[in-house]
């Protein structure tokens, strides 16, 4: 077959526009040139190389036949906050690992996000007997449910610190009236003496049991990692289809479909979470209970769900095969063209400047958490079970009251609140004003609503910049761009961090909790905060709303340049954000200074 025809475009240009003009809006104000394009009729898409997007048909998501659909974000959820959810416990309790490890072990195993874009490019030019989704789904839940179960039974060290006869970590010595109780900060958690684990000057740390346990850290992650790839791969497809059925909803109502997705993906979250919560709450992993499932058991649990989905992705996930063969070469030529676009350019550019700056945060959240505000793996995993609730509630007020507010107001509201809110319970907690896990972990709580509005604009503003029949791809490139900046703000994060002193990583220093390291982990919280904030200048980059993306992409102009600088600037980032932070997974590579270490020594 030929190469298919110049695709129309998704709305009208401005002379379509202009013949539209007696159409009343509420949004944007009368007068703004492209205020009537959200109310225009789409054009007739038949005969395009994307037979499903030219169907105008919405789709009924809640139908048995469909439930594969909605299936996808559900268990996608459960094991992207099952897996996040060990690491605390695992890491921080169990391996002890240095806090900039701990950083950098969340973001590697998130890091498969990164591969959007290229996992997207398949899905749309590699269809597999003419299905572009649900065929990259059962693969994707194959790959996750193969290493979760190696997970399961990977074998892993003995704990770093010593127990005493109740079970207790040893973590402290100490010369004060009562040694026993100070030489753990757990044990004074519960303790009746003690409203948390505070300890005095005069501590220091105790010796370990297994010091080697700080350096298995990475294999861990990087498995961790294999097993998110997988999800991530159905989650790309899932995506995929998320556009399609997202586009043939009227403006109007435009959103509903992406936002219930996520509503799903959330309540997945709180499932996993509330697991790990109860069943990980051992001693041994920062928890309260004499008896707790061991990581692997946790594992092979979340493989359940995985591999249940290999079905249900076959027979429940509607998808409409292809009548068309996908040119490679109409289709790259397509996506230049959007790579071109100033109007993709700047939500790109955002998308990427915000996730970097994003990401720049201080190395010493981990330690702070165990040590200072002396958070239980599950009081953890309650309040970010309640989180996701509230979140979940963040993505509800959106769908119903925010799908026509100017996606830049919501931005910007929403990064100043999180941010303002976030100080007093770290700063109070840094300078020992209060140390109580629940007054620390109220902040998590109150952040979750303004970050599923910026989360969920995020999602729309794809919706406006997807051309047919490369759904997945602008998808996948737009959260590529945006999941990059975790990985490549967390490299900058290590090196930036790694030159306080003493040293932000180090354990012993939170547990001496002296008056000048209080200060030098404040001073690095107030350079977090300077970097959150610098997104706010890049606002303009964002369209207003709906409409005003369109107008751009109908009116901006075309350029090379945008092209050029888009590949050279993600691709960079890239290969400087993997190598990195993976040089800060193994042993002989983790002392490094560039990758957060203290420096390497002969």
């Amino acid at each position: 077959m030929g190469v298919c025809p110049p695709q129309p475009p998704l709305y009208p240009q401005k002379a379509d526009a202009d013949a539209l003009r007696a159409v009343q809006t509420e949004w944007p104000p009368d007068g703004d040139e492209y205020a009537p394009l959200h109310q225009a009729k789409r054009p007739d898409y038949s005969g395009t190389c994307d037979e499903s997007a030219g169907d105008d048909e919405v789709v009924d998501i809640f139908r048995l036949r469909n439930a594969g659909y909605l299936l996808q974000y559900f268990s996608v959820g459960i094991i992207y906050g099952g897996l996040p959810a060990t690491l605390y416990g695992f890491f921080i309790g169990y391996l002890n690992v240095p806090s900039y490890v701990y950083s950098t072990a969340s973001v590697v195993m998130l890091m498969p996000w990164a591969f959007k874009f290229f996992l997207g490019l398949l899905n749309d030019c590699v269809p597999i007997r003419g299905l572009r989704r649900k065929p990259y789904m059962c693969i994707g839940w194959t790959i996750c449910t193969f290493f979760l179960l190696v997970l399961a039974t990977t074998s892993f060290p003995a704990p770093y610190w010593c127990t005493d006869a109740y079970g207790n970590p040893i973590t402290a010595i100490s010369r004060t009236a009562f040694p026993s109780l100070a030489a753990s900060p757990s044990l004074a958690a519960s303790s009746s003496l003690a409203a948390s684990p505070t300890v005095a000057p005069s501590q220091e740390a105790a010796e370990p049991c297994n010091p080697d346990a700080q350096h298995e850290g990475g294999k861990f992650a990087l498995l961790m990692a294999l097993a998110a790839l997988g999800y991530v791969i159905a989650d790309v497809a899932a995506d995929g289809l998320t556009v399609e059925f997202a586009r043939r909803e009227h403006m109007a109502t435009r959103g509903r479909i992406q936002t219930t997705a996520y509503l799903m993906r959330t309540c997945g979250q709180a499932a996993s979470t509330l697991l790990v919560g109860f069943g990980m709450n051992g001693k041994q992993y920062s928890g309260t209970f004499d008896h707790a499932l061991s990581f692997s058991a946790i594992c092979a649990i979340l493989a359940v769900p995985s591999a249940a989905m290999i079905p249900i992705s076959w027979l429940l996930v509607p998808e409409t095969p292809l009548n068309k063969e996908v040119r490679l070469r109409a289709y790259f030529s397509t996506c230049a063209d959007l790579l071109r676009s100033k109007a993709f350019f700047y939500v790109l550019m955002y998308q990427f400047l915000t996730g970097v700056l994003g990401a720049i945060n201080t190395t010493a959240g981990g330690l702070v958490k165990n040590y200072w505000a002396g958070v239980r793996t599950l009081q953890n995993s309650i309040f970010s079970l309640v989180g996701n609730v509230l979140f979940a509630l963040g993505l509800a007020l959106v769908r119903h009251k925010g799908l026509n507010v100017s996606w830049r107001a919501m931005l910007g509201v929403t990064t100043v609140f999180l941010n303002l809110v976030d100080m007093p319970f770290v700063f109070f907690t840094i300078f020992d004003v209060v140390r109580n896990q629940y007054f620390y972990l109220g902040e998590t709580v109150l952040y979750e609503v303004p970050a599923a509005v910026n989360f969920v604009v995020s999602t729309y503003v794809m919706v406006e910049m997807a051309e047919l029949g490369n759904e997945g791809l602008v998808y996948g490139l737009l959260t590529t761009t945006n999941n990059l900046g975790g990985p490549l703000g967390n490299a900058i994060s290590n090196y930036l961090f790694s030159s306080f002193t003493p040293s932000l990583s180090d354990s012993s220093n939170y547990i001496a909790d002296t008056p000048a390291f209080r200060s030098v982990v404040a001073n690095s919280c107030v350079v977090s905060y300077a970097f959150a904030f610098a997104v706010l200048p890049l606002l303009p980059l964002m369209p207003v709303q709906k409409a005003d993306a369109q107008w751009r992409k109908a009116n901006w102009p075309r350029r090379e340049v945008y092209l050029i600088i888009t590949l050279s600037s993600v691709g960079m980032a890239f290969i400087y954000s993997v190598t990195v932070n993976l040089l800060s997974m193994f042993e002989n590579t983790m002392c490094l200074k560039v990758a957060g270490g203290s420096g390497c020594h002969p």
